[in-house]
């Protein structure tokens, strides 16, 4: 079906203010360092079963996974690990999980490696629980580039330390991932690369690294 210039006009125009409402929302993101302050105990195992998803947790950087410290982690902090795993609907892939205890009485979960995450998009922000890329382990500094569809919509130079926050709930509730898939380039100092996609579906979001 060929379309009308007045039905071009209109579609261009609805991809434009997609592309403007993600750009906005992410113009909101912290660019501030954070530290991560975990507490006199070591990460903690939870229980040894698969916790999260098929992405089982381990006390430190398994030596079958050299990614560990190479590339962002994707993080959750919340009160508890339980308001955390509610909000994921399935996660698998290569990667694993780290739990840690912070000062706060709060807990943060790192989700290392390349994983597929899917969350429920009505339970996103609920709690509390907050959502970013730990660009500490090799991405320091570096610059993140925000494409959809694929034009670009924001660089963004990477914190010093810490989190870059991933406004996942102001995404959703926005409606900026139903014009199309989201994602987060990221690269190093050095000339290390790393993907992030966000996408939404129906009541889900996907979250996917590589």
């Amino acid at each position: 079906m060929k379309l009308s210039p007045r039905n071009t006009r209109a579609g261009l125009s609805r991809v434009s203010a997609g592309l403007a409402l993600a750009a906005a929302v992410f113009a909101c993101l912290s660019m501030g360092a954070r530290t991560l302050i975990a507490g006199d105990d070591p990460p903690m195992s939870a229980g040894g079963g698969d916790a999260i998803g098929s992405l089982p947790f381990h006390h430190g950087a398994p030596p079958e996974l050299p990614i560990h410290g190479m590339s962002p982690s994707i993080s959750f902090e919340g009160p508890s690990l339980q308001v955390i795993q509610e909000q994921i609907v399935d996660a698998y892939g290569a990667g694993y999980c780290e739990l840690f205890n912070l000062p706060s009485g709060a807990v943060r979960v790192e989700i290392q490696g390349p994983v597929t995450l899917v969350l429920d998009r009505n339970l996103l922000g609920s709690h509390g629980v907050t959502t970013g890329l730990d660009v500490t382990q090799g991405f320091s500094a570096g610059m993140a580039i925000i494409t959809q569809a694929p034009r670009p919509v924001r660089t963004q130079l990477l914190p010093g330390q810490g989190d870059f926050c991933l406004p996942l709930a102001n995404l959703s509730a926005t409606g900026a991932l139903d014009s199309g898939p989201m994602n987060v380039h990221s690269v190093s100092l050095t000339g290390l690369h790393h993907n992030f996609d966000m996408s939404c579906s129906g009541g889900t979001l996907r979250l996917v690294t590589h």
